[in-house]
């Protein structure tokens, strides 16, 4: 599992923020041995993700623990996360809103909350995260995954990025998502150190800070790279910069270029990465020494990780630039999915460690994989992946009659009219 050598680090500095606070990896193994004293038992918390140093501190020391964690955005509303609660009982809540008495530990604003139920016994001993398939429309549908799972795509993705202890990442997404979370338990992993930050990229903070703490890699979904060149992203890409990644969908291939063009002209390497929440998250890579001659192509597979596509009858498809669903196999592959408490308690759902994506692509001669369209209504706004049919449903529930469809940078939503429920 995560973070079981983080003890060589002891003197590292862990996580800091702007205020001048910051942990040792020596104040976490502290922090998770109190930890283990206040719950005694393996239990369900959910976490309401925010990105404050103190959340990311309890985040790992929890995870340390192999508590089995629910992590959700804090910008859901209420009523989403009171039905989650009622939905998989969870015995614990991290969040800065519970503003009763009744937590067990505080640490900077961010309270650990007993609450009464009391299903741990229910929990498969394997389950060590639940993502959720549609973080922004607050679905109680989520994703379970391992601490096999997570330890394998971060070891895998460590490798192919070579962080190591003198690295610093930077938060720019919230960490209830999981390329955010993949930076963070990668960095954590390896000794190196985390910059928290919930200022936005349009705040001059932000890039005074990036540039003051020696952040040494960007990251981000296509928007956030949008943002960033328009701010003049050579601006303030740095030379304690090492590298860039992106990842959460299409970059339009004049952006790709200018970042291309720049990270060469100034010795980085930029990586566009393919993934989904269901392989922990990353599934491929483009390496930098193919950037310009594969610009259009996700790459090929990370290590321990395979990529093939098959027809409609399942079939593999072995000739290049057919079209067809891209299917992974991997460590890296999740259990199954889960809608309350019940799940929790099931074996692997997902035996044979296969992720059918949903989304249409091919390989050219060198073996090189491109996404050419998906087969679920499925789009992927700012990094955000939004299941259409569910989009939809929850309109037509508050008394709209609507068709969504979407492109890469929006959804649009043609309403027809409002009809009597």
């Amino acid at each position: 599992m995560l973070f079981t050598k983080i003890h060589k680090y002891k003197k590292n500095i862990a996580l800091l923020d702007e205020k001048k606070n910051s942990f040792s990896y020596e104040d976490i193994i502290i922090k998770s041995k109190n930890i283990k004293k206040k719950i005694k038992n393996r239990s369900l918390i959910l976490f309401i993700c925010e990105n404050n140093i103190a959340s990311i501190l309890y985040y790992i020391s929890l995870t340390i623990n192999k508590h089995a964690l629910i992590l959700v955005d804090d910008k859901l509303d209420n009523s989403i996360i009171n039905s989650l609660i009622k939905k998989y009982k969870p015995q614990y809540i991290v969040s800065t809103k519970i503003k009763n008495k009744s937590f067990i530990d505080k640490v900077l604003g961010v309270s650990l909350t007993k609450i009464n139920f009391k299903n741990n016994k229910l929990l498969n001993e394997d389950l060590s995260l639940l993502l959720s398939t549609s973080g922004s429309l607050g679905s109680s549908k989520f994703v379970k995954l391992s601490f096999e799972n997570l330890k394998s795509n971060t070891i895998n993705i460590i490798k192919y990025l070579k962080i190591n202890f003198k690295d610093r990442a930077m938060t720019n997404m919230s960490f209830s998502y999981s390329y955010m979370l993949s930076i963070i338990n990668t960095h954590i992993e390896m000794g190196a150190s985390i910059f928290v930050s919930n200022r936005t990229m349009i705040d001059k903070i932000f890039w005074d800070n990036y540039i003051n703490y020696k952040i040494t890699s960007f990251n981000g979904v296509p928007y956030i790279y949008e943002i960033a060149m328009k701010f003049g992203l050579e601006k303030f890409i740095n030379k304690n910069t090492r590298y860039l990644t992106q990842a959460g969908g299409h970059l339009e291939k004049k952006i790709k270029l200018k970042i291309i063009n720049y990270c060469k002209k100034n010795k980085k390497k930029f990586f566009s990465m393919y993934g989904q929440t269901e392989a922990s998250p990353r599934i491929a890579y483009l390496e930098w020494k193919n950037a310009f001659k594969k610009i259009n192509s996700i790459g090929k597979p990370i290590y321990k990780t395979k990529m093939y596509l098959i027809d409609d009858y399942k079939k593999k498809i072995n000739k290049k630039n057919k079209i067809g669903q891209i299917v992974v196999e991997g460590e890296n592959v999740f259990l199954g999915y889960a809608k309350n408490f019940k799940d929790l308690k099931k074996e692997n759902d997902n035996d044979k460690n296969i992720l059918y994506t949903g989304d249409l692509g091919y390989f050219d001669k060198e073996n090189f994989f491109y996404l050419s369209g998906r087969i679920k209504r499925i789009a992927k706004i700012q990094g955000n992946r939004i299941n259409l049919d569910e989009l939809e449903f929850k309109l037509k529930e508050m008394g709209f009659e609507v068709i969504c469809k979407e492109n890469n940078k929006k959804i649009s939503i043609h309403h027809e009219k409002k009809y009597a429920r």
